[in-house]
């Protein structure tokens, strides 16, 4: 299981692009799971290893499968710290294998061709649409 978190800001949203193998996307930040954790333990491990931020407030707002693994999403309202990439991802960096955090126009992402997966792009607007029409 993987899972995800969604922090936006301003209006943007934090993503990660990746460089691999010269390949170029972006993906959520997020992870696996390891044993024993809860979702939102993995949440809590994930974001400080990725991001060097403390979750202050989250909420799940939706779960889906991509390529066959169940990913939960969750909404990170309040959080600390200086976004910087930090654990596992700083680590291996090298040419073949890069990390870089970015903030993007969150109105903008879904012409962002290389965000994937692009059910997670599709679900999350779908969830901002809800979000203010109960405005």
């Amino acid at each position: 299981m993987r899972i995800v978190g969604i922090i936006i800001k301003n209006n943007k949203i934090l993503l990660i692009r990746r460089i691999k193998n010269e390949r170029e996307y972006y993906v959520f930040p997020g992870g696996g799971t390891e044993k024993g954790e809860t979702e939102e333990d993995t949440l809590r491990r994930e974001i400080k290893e990725e991001l060097s931020l403390e979750i202050k407030k989250s909420e799940k707002i939706f779960e889906m499968q991509n390529q066959g693994n169940k990913e939960v999403y969750f909404l990170i309202e309040n959080f600390t710290g200086k976004v910087k990439l930090g654990g596992p991802e700083k680590e291996r960096m090298n040419k073949q294998d890069q990390y870089y955090l970015e903030w993007k126009e969150l109105s903008k992402i879904n012409k962002i061709n290389n965000l994937y997966p692009k059910e997670g792009v599709i679900k999350l607007f779908e969830f901002l649409c809800k979000q203010l029409k109960n405005q």
